[in-house]
């Protein structure tokens, strides 16, 4: 049976100490390639080579141990498959593993009895820190782990608790709700209804809040619909299709479409029910997608800001897993979305004006 190489050969055969060895296999590779330790950037150099070429593999269980940090981070949204989540975790891979982070990635499904096992499963794994999309009564686990010092960022989703204990990354959905119903307001529309899930998120319903204040502001509020589907994709699928026969009959003229899932069930109701837009209806869809831009015309949307929304969630992460002192501002970041008409596929996407 080959002997397990241990960090005491690698240093006996680059001639160091196991100190040093220590320093450069547990250092973080920095933005310009070199390690982040005090050692000489040629002996790093050697010891790196003859760890692999003895095939030294670093026990991060120990090390973990040792140091109290894993150097690890866990990412927790609702469904991985999503469109829009699927973007933010590659994004914050690419952020962490620049740092020299490790991510796991799990999805709720938005079932707080999934999610609190998850945070359990992860915390288990000594993550030094989590970025959280909750759901819909994950206040008292959220809450519970904050309690216990484990740093703890929300992403596109806010709780009503712990207004303290968590970081927060957040899109202004009042104001994408509010642009989607004016633009079609804007284009002449008075029969504008909204299609939403019946969980619950604050993300969406910060979006029905918006969607409300432009229909009343334009004396709108007595046309102001707003449906609510099972998040489930096979029954979402049937409720639309519902939706869209019952609305056609009638004579409504658009759609706010708050998620890129609820957008691709409101093209394949169009396609059952026979109707196209925008013949029958419009729509302001959410996230990007090529179904918006093969359609003719463009299809307007708003653009959530992905790669910011990572990089400042995994950057204030690492300054809550470093303990710096962050003041309420600096845990709390708002970001704007943007409506845009245009796309790859058509004109070149151009920020709305109405």
């Amino acid at each position: 049976m080959k002997k397990k190489i241990t960090i005491r050969d690698v240093a006996r055969e680059a001639g160091v100490s196991v100190t040093l060895v220590s320093f450069v296999m547990n250092a973080k590779v920095r933005p310009d390639g070199r390690l982040d330790c005090p050692v000489n950037v040629n002996t790093a150099k050697r010891v790196l080579e003859v760890a692999s070429r003895l095939g030294y593999r670093r026990n991060n269980a120990a090390a973990s141990l040792r140091s109290g940090r894993s150097n690890s981070i866990a990412l927790i949204v609702s469904d991985i498959s999503n469109p829009f989540f699927a973007e933010i975790c590659r994004k914050i891979e690419n952020y962490a593993g620049q740092q020299g982070y490790t991510v796991f990635f799990a999805s709720s499904d938005e079932q707080v009895e999934k999610f609190s096992h998850l945070m359990d499963t992860m915390t288990g794994f000594n993550v030094d820190g989590l970025i959280v999309a909750p759901c819909l009564g994950a206040e008292a686990v959220l809450k519970k782990y904050a309690e216990m010092g484990v740093p703890i960022v929300l992403f596109d989703r806010d709780i009503q608790e712990g207004d303290d204990d968590f970081g927060r990354v957040l899109v202004d959905n009042v104001d994408a709700g509010y642009m989607s119903a004016k633009y079609l307001i804007h284009q002449g529309f008075g029969k504008i209804e909204m299609i939403s899930y019946k969980n619950g998120v604050t993300s969406l319903r910060d979006r029905e809040t918006g969607y409300r204040k432009a229909m009343e502001e334009a004396g709108l509020s007595d046309e102001i619909r707003i449906h609510r589907i099972e998040y489930d994709a096979e029954v979402a699928k049937k409720d639309v299709i519902t939706i869209f026969r019952d609305a056609a009959a009638r004579g409504c003229e658009g759609f706010i479409l708050p998620t890129k899932k609820m957008a691709i069930y409101g093209f394949n109701a169009l396609n059952v029910l026979g109707l196209s837009l925008p013949k029958d209806f419009s729509f302001v869809c959410f996230d990007e997608s090529d179904l918006y831009d093969l359609n003719k015309p463009v299809v307007p949307h708003v653009i959530q800001p992905c790669d910011e929304i990572a990089g400042k969630s995994f950057a204030l992460l690492q300054d809550m897993i470093a303990k710096k002192e962050l003041s309420k501002e600096e845990k709390q970041v708002t970001l704007k979305a943007q409506l845009v008409l245009g796309g790859p596929f058509g004109a070149k996407p151009t920020a709305a004006s109405f």
